[in-house]
């Protein structure tokens, strides 16, 4: 069921990067999509981002490109779902290149739950930048990275 849901929103993505491609190529907008996986003992994460950089058009030029991008995050439990139930004290998070984001939650915690969406603008990632999730639960921490698909771990 995890791989599922893991392959479904790696579609998902896919299937968006190709719409933005197709509208790239008629207006002069860049747009590029990295994707990022990896786990801990206890828990597994993908994480994916997509570069816009629009053209400012200037006396009819494009003078410079404006930059934002778009994130999903999904963490995952590698364990069984009901060992979620007992959990009192959860929460979990990322940091990445120009933003991260945290998300704190008590009582039984849903796997449903465990993703984010955002985005930003400025500074853009461009598939180098190392993405760090942090998972607390009742006591205990894991910390992991995450690895560009297709890169071997370090």
């Amino acid at each position: 069921m995890r791989r599922t849901t893991a392959v479904r929103i790696f579609l998902l993505n896919g299937f968006i990067a190709v719409l933005l491609l197709l509208t790239a190529c008629n207006s002069g907008t860049l747009h590029q999509t990295y994707t990022y996986s990896g786990e801990g003992e206890h828990w597994s994460a993908i994480y994916s981002e997509t570069n816009t950089e629009k053209p400012v058009i200037s006396e009819g030029k494009a003078t410079y490109y404006q930059a934002s991008s778009d994130y999903s995050f999904q963490l995952a439990y590698k364990g069984e779902a009901k060992d979620l139930k007992e959990i009192k004290q959860f929460t979990y998070g990322f940091e990445a290149l120009g933003h991260s984001s945290r998300q704190s939650m008590e009582g039984p915690v849903r796997m449903e739950s465990l993703h984010m969406y955002g985005s930003s603008s400025g500074s853009l990632n461009r598939g180098q930048a190392v993405i760090t999730v942090s998972v607390e639960w009742d006591g205990q921490k894991e910390q992991f990275v995450l690895q560009t698909d297709g890169d071997e771990p370090e």
